[in-house]
Order: structure tokens, then C-alpha cells, then sequence
């Protein structure tokens, strides 16, 4: 058990800050903006119905999250269930696993940032070469980033929330537009959006699913905040389950709202010419005030970006805290104990690697598709990590709340299910595209996981005690129950 020194500070985050990082890095207004238009050129004019197929799909993974977390919330999260309850080994194996992907999250989000920041220099008439409105865009979205974590988990969460209200609300207001608008028109407001027979071949519907269940990854973030949650056996499943559904109703009936504001025919059209539908259509409801959008594309960004470095820092930090990644990363700072070495750390490496992918693809959108593609791999392995870890947490230390149906067939469901995803949209799907950002992001993402499996052989044969030790659990010391004890 680490002494209270080496802890995160406690209740720091209550259950509506708890709910405010996971949406906050799956984001209400992104999910929309970024995902409608290639989701209904994949599969038609039924984006709401694909939200909530995606999310029935995103459910199982869930479930095993929240009973894990109830049973042994963990800053650790896969990292610690695995070690307990599989292998030391499997525990770290997953841990670095879930560093990628959340590291992986937060490398996206100042390309996207920049991507927008140069349509609205473009808007405003202030001409600058577009790499260097590029490289510009991704420092000024990680300064504000730098100042909000490093002053502690606090101050992070009250910061995604407030952005989290400014672009719900601009996305809510759009919609009320649109249906205001249509309902003056007859038969304008129907709902064959949610009708699957308007789905556009069986082959077009899954694809635009891959997508559909990409929007939810991140929600799992809540999780590395198990250690600054107040009662997280209590809030933190509820927080995953009620993020899950909340923001797949959200974007289904705003879906729908879009889905019946323009022609499929011109939805498509934009989608092609790699544009994002929601800009034109807000410009066709709100004139200038389309300019909304933009500002809420970077509130948005801003609000995931928060959400990834907070929750790849913690992974980071318990890693460290254990051994297993230098210690220097498990120093905390100050009266509100900030990992702000972990922080600053992480928040380096990603501006260098967004100016070093820049400058080798030299195009924006490439950059951020090939660390999107990349997030793919390493968010589906650490799915299937967790959904291992509900069956053999529960049948090792939980015996007697053992259940069939939560601790058999759920994760059962969920390891089909992300087994599937994993292929379609990684080894199918990217291998068979172009090598910038298909047969390379493949690459690289494989070679990158043999890497891991190298360092834990390597860190196994040559610091072994590290994994004699108790699994890296990082929960309250009054919150750890007698069977957790006697793991740790």
C-alpha cells in the first residue's frame, strides 16, 4: 500500500465532476460535428439509429468497467484487475496498453484543434502559410491545457464542465433551429431516421457502427480517477453507465435533428469533398452565427484534451508510483499533490510528436487521421483486457457474488464484440487502405505492441521483485475492503 505521501489527494472529485470527464472526452458537440456526416455517407440517413446500435454494442465493456470499479476502483484500472487477478505480467502489459490509448487521445486532439484554427484564420482574413497556421494552432491549444492540469484535478474537472455547458448548449440551440424551421414545413419533421430500413446496405451500416462505437471511446477515463473520487465505489460505475446512455440518447435525437435539417444528397457531398457537414448546415440556419460552431469545435477539443492528459497522467503516475515506469513521474507537487512531472511530461511529448508527424505527412488532416486510426488498436485491446478481467477478478476474490449473466456472458458479449472491431476497423479496414495513413498506422501500431511485450519480458527478467509485489492499487485506504487487502 503506498503511504499518504505518495497518493493523489482524495475527494478531490465529486460525482458530477465524475461524470463530467467522461463526457468530456467522448465530447457532446465532437461526436456530432466529426462523425454525422462520414456516418450517414457510410450508411444512409439513419446516424441516430447508429448512435444507439453503437452504444447497445459499447454496453457489455461498460458493465464489466463498472462492476470492476465498484468491486476495485483503481487509478491502476486494467492495469490492476489483470495484475490481481491473471498475472502480474498481464497487469503491466495492460497498463501500458491503456497509456497509449489515452496518450494516443490526447496526440489527436491539437491536430483537430489546429485543423479548425486555420478555418478560422482563413474566416477572418489573416493569411498564414498553412503549415506554419498548423504548427501555431497546435501550441496555442496546449498552452491553456498546460495551466489547467497542472493545477490538479480540481481545477480540470471545473474546466471541462464549463466547456462541456457552452458547447452542449450551442449544439441544443441548433437543433431547436432546425425543428423550429421544419415544423413550419409540411411533412418536413418525420422519423425514418430511426427506421433500418433506410440503412444503405448491410456492408455501409457497419462501417458507419465502427464508427458509431469509436465515439464512445475515452468514457473508460472516469476510471483512472478512482483515487481523488469521493465514494468512487459508488460514483464511478455510475458515472461510466450514465455517461454511456446519457450521451447516446444526446446524440441521437440531435442526430436525428441534423439528419433531417439537409438533403442526404448534399450531406454526401460535403462529406466527400472532406468537409464537415455540420459547418454548412449551420450556416444555412444561423448565417454568420455558423461561427458558433467553430468556437465549439475548440471548446470541445479543449474540453477531450483536458480529459485525455488528466486521465493518461494518472495512469502514468501509478505506474510510476510502483516502479514500473521511472519514479520521477510519480512525483506530486504542492498542497493539491499534482503529478505535475507526469503532466508536463506527457504534454511535451505530444506537442513534439504533433510537429514531428506534421512536418513528415505535411497535411493536418492526415496527421490527425493516422493517430485516430492508431487510438483504434490500443482503446480495443485495452476493451478486451478489461472484459478478461471480469471474468477472472470475480471468479478469484468474488466468488460469492459470482454471477453468470455480469461475470460470463457480458464479457463474454464484449470480447466478440471488440474482437470484431479490432478487425474490421483496423486489420480490414486499414490494412487494405493507402500506406499514409492505412498500411503505416498498422504497422506501427503492431511493432509498437511488440515493443511492449519485449519490455515486460525484459522488465521481468531483470527487475522481477517489481512483480512480487502487491498489484499497483490506488484506492482510499478506508475504501479497500478486507479481500483487497489481502491482494495488495
Amino acid at each position: 500500500m503506498s503511504a499518504p505521501s505518495d497518493r493523489l489527494k482524495p475527494n478531490t472529485i465529486g460525482p458530477w465532476g465524475l461524470a463530467a470527464l467522461a463526457i468530456g472526452i467522448t465530447s457532446p458537440a465532437m461526436g456530432l460535428y466529426a462523425l454525422w456526416g462520414p456516418m450517414q455517407m457510410a450508411a444512409g440517413p439513419i446516424t441516430p439509429l447508429i448512435f444507439l446500435a453503437a452504444m447497445l454494442m459499447t454496453l457489455p465493456t461498460a458493465i464489466s468497467y463498472a462492476l470492476l470499479n465498484r468491486a476495485a476502483p483503481s487509478a491502476g484500472a486494467a492495469s490492476t484487475w489483470l495484475w490481481s487477478a491473471v498475472h502480474p505480467l498481464a497487469g503491466f502489459q495492460a497498463g501500458l496498453l491503456m497509456t497509449t490509448y489515452f496518450f494516443m487521445a490526447a496526440v489527436a486532439q491539437p491536430l483537430i484543434f489546429a485543423l479548425f484554427f486555420q478555418d478560422l484564420l482563413v474566416r477572418l482574413h489573416v493569411r498564414l502559410p498553412a503549415m506554419l497556421a498548423l504548427t501555431l494552432g497546435i501550441l496555442i491549444s496546449s498552452a491553456p491545457i498546460a495551466w489547467v492540469c497542472l493545477r490538479g484535478a480540481e481545477a480540470s474537472i471545473k474546466s471541462t464542465v464549463r466547456l462541456m455547458l457552452i458547447e452542449t448548449a450551442v449544439v441544443v440551440a441548433l437543433s431547436v433551429t432546425i425543428l423550429v424551421v421544419k415544423a413550419a414545413q409540411p411533412g418536413a419533421i418525420n422519423f425514418s431516421a430511426f427506421d433500418p430500413h433506410h440503412a444503405q446496405g448491410l456492408s455501409g451500416f457497419w462501417t458507419a457502427m465502427i464508427l458509431g462505437v469509436l465515439a464512445f471511446c475515452g468514457f473508460d477515463v472516469v476510471s483512472t480517477a478512482a483515487e481523488e473520487a469521493q465514494a468512487p465505489r459508488e460514483y464511478v460505475p455510475k458515472a461510466i453507465l450514465l455517461t454511456i446512455i446519457g450521451i447516446a440518447v444526446f446524440w441521437a435525437l440531435n442526430a436525428w435533428a441534423f439528419t433531417l435539417s439537409t438533403p442526404d444528397s448534399q450531406v454526401r457531398e460535403y462529406t466527400a469533398a472532406g468537409l464537415t457537414a455540420v459547418t454548412p448546415m449551420a450556416e444555412e440556419y444561423w448565417g454568420y452565427g455558423n461561427l458558433a460552431v467553430i468556437l465549439t469545435a475548440f471548446t470541445g477539443i479543449t474540453a477531450v484534451y483536458i480529459s485525455s492528459v488528466q486521465g493518461t497522467s494518472r495512469i502514468v503516475f501509478a505506474l510510476a508510483r510502483h516502479g514500473l515506469l521511472p519514479r520521477s513521474l510519480a512525483t506530486l507537487s504542492g498542497e493539491k499533490r499534482v503529478p505535475r512531472t507526469a503532466v508536463s511530461t506527457i504534454l511535451i511529448a505530444v506537442i513534439a510528436l504533433d510537429w514531428g508527424t506534421l512536418y513528415v505527412l505535411r497535411n493536418g488532416l492526415d496527421s490527425f487521421t493516422w493517430w485516430a486510426n492508431a487510438l483504434v488498436f490500443f482503446a480495443t485491446l485495452t476493451f478486451l483486457a478489461v472484459n478478461v478481467a471480469n471474468i477472472f477478478y470475480f471468479w478469484r476474490f468474488g466468488r460469492g457474488q459470482f454471477g453468470v449473466i455480469k461475470n460470463v456472458l457480458v464479457p463474454v458479449l464484449g470480447l466478440l464484440l471488440n474482437a470484431y472491431l479490432i478487425y474490421a476497423a483496423f486489420f480490414s479496414s486499414l490494412w487494405s487502405g493507402g500506406w499514409r495513413t492505412g498500411k503505416s498506422v498498422v504497422l506501427a501500431c503492431v511493432l509498437l505492441l511488440v515493443a511492449q511485450f519485449v519490455t515486460v519480458l525484459v522488465m521481468q527478467r531483470f527487475r522481477s521483485r517489481l512483480f512480487t509485489q502487491g498489484a499497483p492499487m490506488s484506492v482510499s485506504a478506508e475504501d479497500v475492503t478486507s479481500t483487497e487487502r489481502s491482494i495488495l
